[in-house]
């Protein structure tokens, strides 16, 4: 082997060794609890359901991702300390659908006696909350049984932040329950989900992965 041949081994050795680090960490950090959990319904069912049928996929941006959990972590940590909270609270709760049990598993940010937190780490702060974060977090005041909580924006850029309170809402939480409905029969009939975010589809130059398998089979 020449020397080039050596320098060229020991740089794809190096790159397959990023490769490895970054899928095995977005493995665990991305771990599926269960088969159905809040983050399936409120984002995009329908990418949740070719996740469920084909496995993940995640994109050429990974390690953004990675830095965005890890301020994520970080600063999650930090405020449990501060404000008396549990962080990553894991609750479950059973509905019946087509005559089934059907369990849903929720991980809130931040957990008090009083109030459900999320914090969610960004490159531009909102004027107003998004609808996904907002019916995660109505899911999550339901489940954890609190009447208000708190959406919490960070910059991770500058460290600016939005704060936005948010009390239960019934109209809110009929559109979760709607969907919960139609995933998981989707999941038992093995038929696409009737819901999707289409702001999702394509995100600048990137696009969710499952994008071609979904516009192919319903559009």
């Amino acid at each position: 082997m020449t020397g080039l041949d050596e320098i060229i081994a020991e740089e794809e050795a190096i790159n397959l060794a990023i490769d490895t680090a970054i899928y095995s960490y977005l493995q665990r950090r991305t771990k599926i609890y269960a088969d159905i959990q809040v983050t399936d319904l409120v984002y995009c069912p329908r990418r949740a359901y070719f996740e469920k049928k084909y496995g993940k996929k995640h994109n050429s941006n990974d390690f953004s991702l990675i830095v965005g959990i890890l301020i994520h972590d970080f600063m999650l940590q930090a405020l449990a300390e501060e404000l008396n909270a549990d962080n990553e609270v894991l609750t479950v709760e059973v509905f019946n659908i087509d005559g089934d049990f059907v369990k849903v598993y929720a991980m809130c940010d931040l957990l008090t006696d009083k109030y459900v937190l999320e914090l969610k780490t960004c490159g531009r702060l909102p004027d107003t909350p998004r609808e996904s974060h907002l019916m995660q977090l109505e899911a999550y005041l339901r489940f954890f049984n609190r009447e208000y909580g708190y959406l919490v924006y960070v910059n991770r850029n500058n460290g600016d932040r939005r704060i936005f309170k948010h009390y239960r809402d019934d109209t809110i939480y009929d559109e979760f329950k709607n969907r919960l409905d139609d995933f998981y029969v989707s999941l038992k009939y093995d038929r696409i989900p009737y819901y999707r975010n289409e702001s999702l589809c394509k995100f600048g130059k990137r696009k969710c992965p499952f994008y071609d398998i979904c516009y192919e089979g319903v559009m």
